[in-house]
C-alpha cells in the first residue's frame, strides 16, 4: 500500500484520475482472486503486495476526485463522504467475514472481494468521469467538450478552460521536489507525521482486536463481529466530522478526534463483558475514523490540483511505515507481559502524538 500511494498513485496527476481508479481496481481485483488461489505463502504474500498497490493508488486517488467535483462549503463532507466507504467495508465485509470464513475456509474471503471489486471495474469505466480540474489543465478542444457536458450533467452553464473554478489547474504537476521545497516542506513533513502516528494506533487496534478478544475468552466470530461494530462506529464519525466542518473547523475537530482516540482506547483496556467492549469499540471507531477521514479532507485542501495526488500520496504512502509499526509495537508489548489496558494506553499516545503534529502544521491556505 506504502508503494502504490508513493509510485502508483502520481500517474492521476500526470495522466488523470480516471484511468488510475480503473488500474487500482484491476490490481486490486486480480490480486484478491490470485490470493485466493495462492498454493504457498510466498505467492500468497506475492498477491498481497499486488493487491496492496492497487489500494494504495486507490485512496490517495479518490480523496482528490471528491474534492475537485464539490462545491466549497461541503468539499469535506464529499471527502468524509467518500472515506468512510473504508468503515463501510469494514462493517460489510467484517460481518460476511465472520460467516464466509465458517462456512467455507480463509480463501472465500478474498474470493469475494476479488469478485465485488472486478463488478466495480465496468462500473467505474461507464460511470465515473474525468475530474473538472485535470480535463482544464490538459487544454485540449476535446477536454473542453468532455467538460461542457459534464457541467451541463450538474447543472451549471458550458464554460471556457480558463473560467473552471482552480487556481493553478494549467500549471504543470508538481513532484516530491516541490513537495519538500521551501512553500510546503513543513506542510509536508506535518501531515505526513500526524498520519504516521494516528495510523500506528488504527492499525495496531484493528489488527490486535480480534487476537485479545479470543485471549479474553470470546470466540473469534464474535472478535470480527465487535470489529465491525467499530466500523460502525467509524462511519458515524466520518459523517459528523464532514458535516460539522463548516461550522467547527476541520482542523479542531481532527484534534478533538485524534485526542478522543486516546481516550477511548484507554477506557477500552478497562472495561469487561462483551457488550461493554463492544460499546467501547463504537466509541473508539467514531473517533478514530474520524481522524482519519479529517485527515484525508486536509490533504484535498492542503495540496493544489496539480500535485494533489502526488501529495496524498506521498503522506500516505510515508505514513504508511504507522501501518506497519502498530502491529509490530502491539505485538512486542504483549509478548513482554503488559496488561492489555497499558498497551492500548500506550499506543493511544501516539494518536496524541498525531494531535501535535497537526498543531504545528500551518494552514494549508496560506501555502495553496
Amino acid at each position: 500500500m506504502a508503494a502504490g500511494s508513493l509510485f502508483v498513485a502520481p500517474i492521476g496527476d500526470r495522466h488523470g484520475r480516471r484511468p488510475l481508479v480503473l488500474l487500482c481496481l484491476a490490481l486490486m481485483a486480480a490480486g484478491m482472486l490470485l490470493t485466493a488461489a495462492a498454493q504457498s505463502v510466498l505467492w500468497l504474500c506475492t498477491w498481497r503486495v499486488l493487491t496492496g498497490l492497487g489500494i494504495g493508488g486507490m485512496v490517495a486517488t479518490l480523496g482528490a476526485v471528491s474534492a475537485e467535483f464539490a462545491n466549497e462549503r461541503r468539499r469535506d463532507l464529499c471527502v468524509a463522504l467518500m472515506t468512510i466507504g473504508y468503515p463501510v467495508g469494514g462493517l460489510l465485509g467484517g460481518f460476511a467475514a465472520a460467516e464466509l470464513v465458517h462456512l467455507y475456509g480463509w480463501r472465500s474471503i478474498f474470493a469475494f472481494g476479488g469478485v465485488l471489486t472486478a463488478i466495480f471495474v465496468p462500473l467505474a469505466w461507464f460511470l465515473l468521469p474525468e475530474s473538472l480540474l485535470h480535463l482544464q489543465r490538459r487544454g485540449s478542444l476535446a477536454a473542453l467538450r468532455e467538460m461542457n457536458v459534464l457541467l451541463a450533467r450538474m447543472g451549471h452553464r458550458p464554460s471556457s478552460m480558463s473560467s473552471v473554478d482552480g487556481a493553478g489547474a494549467n500549471a504543470p504537476p508538481g513532484g516530491l521536489r516541490e513537495l519538500f521545497g521551501d512553500s510546503y516542506r513543513r506542510l509536508t513533513l506535518m501531515l505526513v507525521s500526524a498520519y504516521c502516528l494516528h495510523i500506528l494506533t488504527f492499525y495496531f487496534y484493528s489488527g490486535w482486536l480480534p487476537k485479545l478478544m479470543s485471549d479474553l475468552g470470546f470466540t473469534t466470530p464474535e472478535a470480527i463481529r465487535t470489529s465491525a461494530v467499530m466500523s460502525m462506529g467509524g462511519v458515524l464519525g466520518g459523517i459528523a466530522l464532514g458535516w460539522l466542518t463548516p461550522s467547527l473547523g476541520l482542523k479542531r475537530q481532527v484534534v478533538a478526534a485524534m485526542i478522543g482516540t486516546a481516550v477511548t482506547m484507554a477506557i477500552f483496556g478497562t472495561v469487561h463483558g462483551l457488550a461493554a467492549l463492544r460499546i467501547m469499540a463504537f466509541a473508539v471507531g467514531i473517533f478514530m475514523f474520524g481522524g482519519i477521514v479529517g485527515l484525508y479532507a486536509s490533504f484535498a485542501r492542503a495540496f493544489p490540483v496539480r500535485m494533489r495526488v502526488t501529495g496524498t500520496g506521498l503522506a500516505i504512502g510515508l505514513g504508511r511505515g504507522g501501518a506497519v509499526a502498530g502491529p509490530v509495537i502491539g505485538g512486542v508489548l504483549l509478548e513482554a507481559g503488559l496488561r492489555m489496558g497499558l498497551v492500548l494506553s500506550t499506543v493511544g499516545v501516539c494518536a496524541l502524538a498525531a494531535a501535535v503534529a497537526l498543531v504545528l502544521a500551518p494552514n494549508p491556505r496560506e501555502t495553496s
